[in-house]
């Protein structure tokens, strides 16, 4: 082994140069259609990572998704094939391979080119198997397997690119007719030590042992001298090696890798989140007139004294209610099957304030962009700051709830402009320039703004750093990455992500909501509690998000002219189906 030393070191060296060049940005992963969750190591074999493959297959099978492995495919027959693994023949297509094939419903892609493997396959996730060192595709979820080993891939230095790193532990499935009765144990694997000793640590009577190269193809001669060498006893070996032996003589332990729950969650909560395609950027010619545009409206209200500011957002709302008549007729079928017991006059002058309170908005965050931060506080004060200061010195993170209601953007940058460790979720800006003037805003203020389809790692990573996340949950969610629970006393399709969150940091749970106040606002912090103490057990983060739901419905409730009724909360429900939403 010493004189392996040497190599091992290269080639944790390229590897770690490879690394390093795709933290840069210098080299791209591509990105597949569909969530990838990837298993992998630090260790040259010997990890669990086939039975971990199979463990989490299962678990998001029985979550009724359709699973795709993509696979090397080490030791098949014909190393040229590649596509899907068709049969149990693993001289063909290899013994890892069919194994997971004989063990999951998932299908089994395998070849050197996963990427182009899995390009348009359809399937709800895929799962890359010994995938930690395979860079060049973009993962979701990395999961690494932490095992002894006396050669290592990379060093320890790696896995802060890791979402999750948990030990090998497998639970052998070992028959009760071998118990007590002599054995003699053969297999092909990376360590063939560890597997002889796990049968002995399970109490079995192990007489005599075999091992081959990793990958073994056992011929005939192979087995004439292992039944030779066992001496009529009973011959065990792994469910690996069993898949090319085919010998009803030889008895075959499987081993079960055991995950642990909340990983497990983990993986459940990426695999359900379908990746977004990057928006097209409009046309340059297009983005200079709305540029232009802009900054004309931008510069004007930047001159306005709060009362013309007033004035003019209501006026702008009250003509957006007639332009956007689509927007119009969906925000009256969402109060009327909200308030069923509320009359036509009330339906349409609430919407009517509506629009206009939004107009009135949409001009004062143009104009405070442009404030101090001093000017910003005096114009938008924070009431019971001190609860977000309790929160933040417990050192936890911090969960900040909010929704489309009031003057929510104003809030936003009130709060940034007292916190210093910021995180919210946005989607990019189909404008290249309109995106540029507001990354320079967010330099600013020195709030992080997270790309929605990347968010969950940033923003856990983000709340063990103890920062304050902020949150909109009241957003339409589609039905696959949501839960079914009441909104507004309506079924509605909802992220559990916050809670899940919340409840995996122990963070704080802190409400914000902004009122607007005569000409300006203020900035109410309600409701403070810690998210294990509200909700535990596996309906934990349901519960929780059925009660993040519940506050703020009531505040709608209370003043409903304030929310966004044109937005589509409703969507994918039998009840806005039926409605036309």
């Amino acid at each position: 082994m010493i004189l392996l030393k040497p190599f091992e070191l290269l080639y944790r060296g390229i590897n770690r140069a490879r690394r390093a060049l795709y933290r840069a940005g210098v080299l791209k992963a591509k990105r597949l259609h569909r969530p990838v969750i990837s298993i992998g190591n630090l260790s040259a074999g010997g990890a669990g990572k086939t039975p971990a493959v199979i463990a989490v297959c299962r678990f998001l099978e029985k979550r009724g998704l359709k699973v795709a492995v993509l696979t090397r495919g080490y030791g098949r027959g014909d190393s040229s094939y590649t596509g899907i693994v068709t049969s149990n023949d693993a001289e063909q297509f290899g013994d890892e391979p069919v194994l997971i094939k004989r063990s999951t419903n998932a299908d089994v892609l395998i070849g050197s080119n996963r990427y182009q493997n899995a390009r348009g396959y359809q399937c709800d996730v895929f799962v890359l198997d010994d995938g930690f060192q395979h860079l060049q595709l973009h993962r979701d979820f990395d999961l690494v397997i932490d095992a002894p080993s006396r050669f290592l891939r990379e060093g320890k230095s790696a896995l802060r690119d890791a979402d999750a790193v948990v030990p090998r532990s497998l639970r052998l499935n070992i028959p009760e007719e071998l118990r007590g009765q002599p054995l003699f144990a053969f297999s092909g694997l990376a360590n063939n030590a560890q597997f002889f000793a796990s049968l002995r640590d399970a109490g079995l009577n192990v007489i005599g042992t075999k091992g081959f190269p990793d990958h073994h193809r056992y011929t005939p001669a192979d087995l004439e001298r292992i039944r030779r060498d066992a001496n009529g006893v009973t011959l065990v070996t792994t469910e690996k090696d069993a898949v090319k032996i085919r010998d009803e003589d030889v008895v075959a332990i499987g081993a079960e890798f055991v995950m642990p729950e909340d990983v497990l969650e983990r993986i459940a909560e990426v695999a359900t989140t379908q990746p977004t395609r990057k928006k097209k950027r409009k046309h340059p010619l297009l983005q200079r007139v709305e540029y232009t545009a802009y900054r004309a409206v931008a510069g004007t209200v930047e001159r306005m004294s709060e009362e013309r500011l007033f004035r003019w957002g209501t006026r702008l709302g009250a003509l957006a209610s007639k332009v956007l008549r689509g927007r119009d007729r969906l925000a009256m079928r969402n109060i009327r099957a909200t308030f069923p017991d509320r009359d036509r006059r009330w339906y349409r002058q609430t919407i009517d304030q509506c629009w206009r309170h939004f107009g009135r908005e949409l001009l004062i965050y143009l104009h405070l962009q442009n404030l101090s931060f001093e000017e910003i506080a005096e114009r938008c004060p924070i009431v019971n700051a001190d609860v977000l200061e309790e929160s933040i010195a417990r050192g936890k993170g911090t969960v900040m709830i909010s929704a489309h209601w009031g003057g929510w953007e104003a809030a936003g940058l009130a709060i940034m402009s007292i916190v210093q460790n910021l995180l919210t979720v946005a989607r990019p800006l189909d404008n290249e320039l309109l995106e540029r003037d507001l990354q320079k805003l967010r330099a600013r203020t020195g709030a992080v703004v997270v790309d929605r389809r990347r968010a969950a790692r940033v923003l856990m990573r983000g709340l063990s750093e103890n920062a304050v996340v902020v949150l909109l949950v009241d957003q339409a969610t589609i039905p696959r990455e949501g839960i079914l629970v009441p909104f507004l006393g309506r079924p509605a399709w909802t992220t559990p992500a916050p809670a899940k969150m919340a409840l995996r940091s122990d963070s704080t749970i802190v409400f914000a909501f902004c009122i607007p106040d005569g000409l300006r606002h203020r900035v109410e912090l309600v409701d403070s509690f810690r998210a294990a103490d509200f909700a535990e057990g596996e309906n934990g983060a349901e519960m929780l998000t059925r009660h993040l739901n519940d506050v703020i419905s009531r505040r709608i409730a209370d003043r409903p002219e304030l929310w966004l009724w044109m937005h589509d909360r409703w969507k994918g429900t039998e009840e806005g189906q039926r409605n036309g939403l």
